[in-house]
């Protein structure tokens, strides 16, 4: 982060075991945290992520998943005592569905951070008109279903994988669903740069 930029601010989100995450929309600047990130993650959440169990990204792919519009392309971070912890992300498709992603980093998952993430995501698509979230998952790893609680989930079977289907509409408002929308408008507006 250069001199005149200043930091945006984060989210203060308690989890379940009583740590606490911060969330704010990613920047540029996250690269490192990504890399770090992806190093403290096991080969098997890798390959849950990507397909493979890739263990480093290219220039371009890090710039790909760092340098988003917050539009089109918006991903949220979280530290969990300044180390990375997850991203969530969605990717706007032609047809105006959200295609949502939610990584946790080991140590990290099971205490509701991939739910922290996901209700970031929802208030993100709500405020933009984003009717339908969509993911795609390995058979094994429907235990990603559970982070949706009190959420109607469709899963249709597609080439080997499970794609899910939410209706925005059908999912409820957070408590946080107020702070990730007005953080989420000011990087909109070009924060956090001075």
């Amino acid at each position: 982060m250069t001199s005149n930029q200043q930091e945006l601010p984060r989210i203060p989100i308690p989890l379940r075991d009583g740590s606490v995450a911060q969330l704010r929309p990613m920047t540029p600047e996250d690269r490192a945290l990504l890399v770090e990130g992806l190093g403290r993650m096991s080969e098997q959440s890798r390959f849950a992520r990507f397909g493979s169990g890739i263990s480093s990204l290219s220039d371009a792919e890090l710039r790909y998943l760092t340098d988003v519009d917050q539009l089109t392309h918006v991903a949220w971070g979280a530290l969990i005592d300044d180390n990375p912890a997850g991203v969530g992300r969605y990717i706007l498709d032609e047809d105006g569905v959200a295609e949502i992603a939610v990584t946790v980093v080991d140590e990290f998952q099971r205490r509701g951070l991939g739910r922290a993430l996901f209700d970031a995501l929802v208030a993100s698509a709500r405020v933009s008109g984003i009717e339908e979230l969509r993911f795609s998952i390995e058979p094994w790893n429907r235990d990603v279903v559970r982070m949706f609680p009190g959420v109607d989930v469709i899963l249709d079977e597609h080439d080997g994988m499970l794609i899910g289907h939410v209706r925005v509409a059908g999912i409820p408002v957070s408590d946080y669903e107020h702070e990730y929308v007005e953080l989420l408008d000011l990087c909109r507006q070009g924060w956090p740069s001075v």
